[in-house]
């Protein structure tokens, strides 16, 4: 079977059912378009014709399924509430200073303990450093290699007697002066001042209260942080400093006078 199609305003065919059918699906042709079986005959939309061989109606392509979209749910009263806060981190505990230690009067020098005020408590004491000895040792040991030795030799070649053997410990006489300067040496800090004697021959003495210190200086060399010794400054008020050589444990002494400044003590004190 053929049909004329009215479109653009003029007749075109005649064109067969089955092209007809795919210009409709291919969305060429619409079924309201207007068409007839004759030349002359009545014009009428193509979806009021039937096709006599298929006896199928001209239709347009079935319409393209489209899958149901569901609703969204309607929000609960829990998507609505808001959500709690993240919990704070728990503070940062900060644990206090440890409280300082007194010491008994009875392990302080002579010195000391001949200085402390009836009400007086001791915190720290230290010493000279034993690097003291080194600078007297190596004299000690270059006097008994380059002396001591020859001569004894000497005398035993020459005069053929043993009596210079008796020289060879004379150098050990170099370290008298060290060892009596770390015996003799007191480094004390109490609630109330600061206790310095070193020497004996030559002797550096120090009592300053700790509320007229102002500062206590530090110095250290490479081997004074490797061996922890070094020299202490003590400033005062009024432009007074008073300097103490390779003392032990600087930075410790440095730290009992800054706590101390600061009332640091143990309960009851």
């Amino acid at each position: 079977m053929q049909f004329y199609i009215y479109l653009n305003g003029a007749s075109r065919g005649p064109i067969a059912a089955d092209r007809i059918q795919l210009l409709l699906d291919e969305g060429v042709l619409h079924p309201a378009d207007l068409a007839c079986d004759q030349p002359d005959g009545e014009w009428k939309p193509l979806s009021a014709f039937r096709n006599d061989a298929v006896a199928t109606p001209i239709s347009a392509p079935p319409p393209p399924i489209i899958a149901a979209v569901p609703a969204p749910a309607a929000p609960s009263s829990h998507a609505l509430a808001p959500a709690p806060p993240p919990p704070l981190p728990p503070p940062i505990s900060r644990s206090p200073a440890p409280e300082l230690s007194p010491l008994s009067p009875d392990l302080l020098g002579p010195y000391s303990r001949s200085t402390l005020a009836p009400n007086e408590t001791p915190f720290y004491r230290t010493s000279l450093h034993w690097i003291v000895f080194v600078r007297f040792g190596l004299i000690a040991l270059a006097v008994f290699l380059f002396v001591a030795m020859p001569f004894a030799i000497a005398v035993q070649a020459v005069l053929g007697s043993e009596l210079g053997w008796l020289v060879l410990p004379l150098p050990v006489l170099f370290l008298v002066p060290p060892t009596l300067a770390f015996a003799s040496s007191e480094l004390v800090i109490t609630d109330r001042r600061v206790l310095i004697k070193t020497g004996i021959i030559r002797r550096q003495t120090l009592e300053m209260f700790i509320s007229k210190i102002e500062s206590v200086g530090v110095d250290q060399g490479f081997f004074g942080r490797v061996l922890d010794y070094g020299s202490v400054l003590v400033r005062g008020t009024g432009g007074f400093e008073q300097g103490f050589d390779a003392i032990a444990d600087p930075l410790r002494f440095r730290s009992y006078v800054q706590r101390l400044q600061n009332g640091v003590q143990p309960p009851g004190s």
